[in-house]
């Protein structure tokens, strides 16, 4: 280490070791809640939640150890890799007893979930973590540990899909509509890159009612979400406002999550 690093390590205050992402956090925490009221406490739940958990906090201090928050940021952390490793075991021990103790569909539920989470670890690592293809797969991989803990919890399997399918059809509006907002804002964009969001935009709302006439009716649930994402894009607030607007989300995710507790205790 030269002399520059040591002086980086010695006047740099070590980087925080949990996901800068704030939106994600309702992304995985508000269908993780939902699902366990839905479907109930149980062993397969619990350690599928702990896995979640763990894989979804070891994104951090592996977007230290690779530099993406900077190099001062890397060489004062150096607790960055043993937090990493931790995490990593935790969930594949956490994982595979879930595995171990789950039923078919619960092992096929978690076999996706697997596939997806090393997908958004192997994007993260090359760096592709701000594109739209690796902001999707993530969505879906933090989406679908709520499904595990649906099917551990005995919901049929279509209703198990539907309501995944409508959570993430809700994630994609909000989150494409945010990158519009940003895209709209920034002069450096390429012109075309706030068209090809509205084109998204507009797919992913179409594709939502339309699960919900074809008798979907799980995609009725996530309408707050489609509607926020409406009227960011059609009201689009100051790139300064952010903040504000990831509360607005979250507070537009719990409302979709309160309801689909309603409707599955009433249905």
């Amino acid at each position: 280490m030269n002399g520059a690093a040591i002086q980086a390590v010695g006047t740099t205050t070590p980087a925080r070791l949990h996901p800068k992402e704030h939106g994600a956090y309702a992304i995985v925490g508000v269908p993780l809640v939902v699902a366990l009221v839905i479907g109930g406490l149980n062993t397969v739940a619990v350690l599928t939640i702990i896995a979640t958990v763990a894989g979804f906090v070891a994104n951090e201090p592996l977007m230290v150890i690779l530099g993406r928050r900077g190099e001062r940021a890397r060489l004062a952390t150096p607790s960055a890799l043993l937090t990493l490793e931790l995490l990593l075991l935790t969930a594949v021990l956490f994982g595979s007893a879930a595995f171990s103790l789950g039923s078919e569909r619960v092992q096929a539920a978690l076999i996706a979930c697997t596939f997806f989470a090393a997908t958004g670890f192997a994007m993260s690592a090359f760096g592709w973590q701000r594109t739209f293809i690796a902001q999707v797969t993530g969505i879906i991989g933090l989406t679908l540990p709520s499904a595990v803990v649906l099917l551990a919890g005995g919901i049929d399997s279509v209703a198990v899909v539907s309501l995944s399918a409508a959570w993430i059809i809700g994630r994609i509006a909000t989150t494409t509509a945010v990158r519009s907002v940003v895209a709209y804002q920034k002069t450096s964009t390429h012109h075309r890159v706030p068209h090809i969001n509205d084109l998204i935009l507009v797919s992913v709302v179409l594709a939502g009612a339309g699960g919900f006439f074809s008798g979907v009716s799980e995609c009725l649930l996530i309408t707050p979400l489609l509607a926020s994402a409406i009227c960011l894009r059609l009201q689009p607030p100051l790139i300064r406002h952010m903040r504000r607007i990831g509360w607005s989300l979250l507070a537009v995710n719990l409302v979709s999550g309160l309801w689909m507790i309603v409707w599955f205790g009433t249905n």
